[in-house]
């Protein structure tokens, strides 16, 4: 079957991100019980990727109703199956998964991604939202965080914890969040995916730098 290959009306960025959420009770007080969760390890994704300068993106993108009209694309995989439902709208998940998903933005107005804004003026910029729901206390400011450039990896760590014990007898959780953004490039046009194909193989980017948002908790 002929490979279908899709211009695009203008240029489209493409953010690959890299997710591990961690939630945890008090008995797993010492990192020492929670690295091997928080380690990085490499991916193994059908989210898409860049090979020799082109772009591929699997079949279920065409599904995106933002897709037609986006010129931000972020692949994102998850070290950890999502275990809380997720109230974004912008996402396609792939199918037979519960870590891999695909967002579709518009540049020209401000995205909710998750725990974060991204605004671009004259340059891309990353912006925190804080919500008690999504990160938990103690509380921080919102900010812009950095800019996000091609080949310029970041990675976020925030930290928080929640306590519903009040209103449904629940122990206090903690959760930790660490995020990898990395910009690849601008692309005119993608070829699709279509299944059965396989996943393939992502490292996860050494040369990064780190914004550390971590509190203590206890």
């Amino acid at each position: 079957m002929k490979q279908v290959e899709i211009n695009f009306d203008r240029p489209i960025k493409l953010f690959q991100v890299f997710r591990n959420i961690n939630i945890y009770d008090k008995s797993q007080k010492s990192f020492d019980d929670r690295k091997n969760e928080m380690n990085w390890t490499d991916f193994h994704s059908k989210t898409g990727y860049v090979s020799n300068n082109e772009l591929y993106l699997p079949e279920c993108i065409l599904n995106n109703s933002n897709f037609k009209n986006c010129d931000l694309i972020i692949l994102e995989d998850n070290k950890q199956a999502e275990t809380l439902v997720r109230t974004d709208t912008n996402y396609t998940k792939i199918s037979n998964s519960n870590n891999e998903y695909i967002y579709c933005f518009r540049t020209t107005q401000n995205n909710k991604y998750h725990i974060f804004e991204i605004k671009e003026n004259t340059s891309i910029d990353l912006h925190l939202l804080y919500n008690y729901f999504e990160i938990g206390i103690p509380e921080r400011e919102n900010h812009k965080l950095c800019e996000i450039k091609i080949n310029k990896p970041i990675e976020i760590k925030i930290n928080g914890k929640t306590d519903f014990s009040m209103s449904s007898r629940r122990a206090r959780m903690f959760k930790e969040q660490n995020y990898i953004i990395n910009y690849i490039g601008d692309f005119n046009k993608c070829k699709i995916l279509q299944e059965p194909y396989q996943a393939i193989s992502k490292q996860v980017p050494n040369n990064r730098k780190i914004i550390d948002l971590n509190k203590s908790l206890w």
